[in-house]
């Protein structure tokens, strides 16, 4: 991967009961991204009545070659309610998918509210994420509810969206919840640990305990406890508890279902076109 591929630019935006504005932006982005963060922020939700946002973090693409990882939090501004600060790390897509993990990523550049008008630009050294490990797994399943882990994991994996509700943010569900989904998949579906709303189409989402929104589509937290046991669970849960690093290996190399489809519709027009060929020989 070049180093221009692994530039990280930033664009920090405050929000408060007067509307979005950018306070602070690195040398690279351009009109394009800073309108999709600016909206990413408008989206982010109204601020439901006594709810607070400490800090928060969130994935979603922006535009068809970036993707933006976004650390949001209160700043009090004065005001009647505090404002919520956005600083959005923005990644080139190549880099996203080899990294998958948007918490690993935000952990390395943390949020700061008290910004400058100029940021830096950040590049990513050529060192990959070390991998996961089944300690890691059986790790995350022990500190955690690990019927809700594994069952939004495979829902997640047949496509579905899961919403759990929380009066804070809840880093631990999602940030354990990355570690149990396939490399591929990581760079494909987007997590928020806390949002206002769903308006932002996230996979998995906490939202306030108190919201009353539409949540069609999306799972709820007893739903996804409850969703009927796949195998990508099961094995995923036998190779943590048996320490079994092959399988684990396999487990999160196998590919996603758009990927299977593409390969399923090639197969097809290759054996089409082979089967004319043939028959005009």
């Amino acid at each position: 991967m070049t180093e221009s591929e692994r530039t990280i630019e930033q664009l920090a935006v405050l929000r408060s009961q007067g509307g979005a504005k950018i306070v602070a932006r690195s040398a690279g982005v351009d009109f394009t991204l800073e309108e999709a963060i600016l909206g990413l922020a408008v989206r982010f939700g109204p601020r439901p009545v006594g709810v607070r946002c400490p800090a928060a973090t969130f994935a979603q693409p922006v535009g068809s070659k970036h993707v933006a990882v976004v650390q949001v939090a209160d700043r009090d501004e004065g005001g009647a309610e505090p404002a919520l600060h956005f600083h959005a790390l923005i990644l080139s897509k190549t880099l996203y998918m080899a990294l998958g993990d948007p918490f690993a990523i935000a952990e390395r550049f943390p949020l700061v509210t008290q910004v400058t008008s100029t940021l830096p630009t950040h590049v990513w050294p050529p060192q990959p994420l070390p991998p996961r490990t089944t300690q890691d797994i059986l790790a995350a399943m022990k500190a955690g509810d690990s019927s809700l882990l594994l069952g939004t994991a495979q829902a997640i994996l047949d496509g579905a969206r899961v919403a759990v509700k929380r009066d804070a943010p809840d880093p631990a569900f999602a940030r354990a919840l990355w570690q149990f989904l396939p490399d591929r998949m990581r760079g494909e579906v987007w997590p928020a640990t806390f949002a206002f709303c769903n308006e932002i189409p996230f996979h998995a989402v906490v939202l306030p305990t108190g919201f009353d929104g539409k949540l069609v589509g999306y799972l709820s937290e007893d739903q996804t406890k409850d969703y009927p046991e796949g195998r990508y669970e099961t094995r995923l849960q036998l190779a943590a508890e048996t320490g079994d690093e092959a399988e684990l290996e396999r487990l999160f190399a196998r590919k996603t279902s758009q990927e299977v489809l593409r390969l399923a519709v090639f197969m097809v027009l290759f054996a089409f076109a082979v089967a004319l060929i043939l028959k005009f020989i």
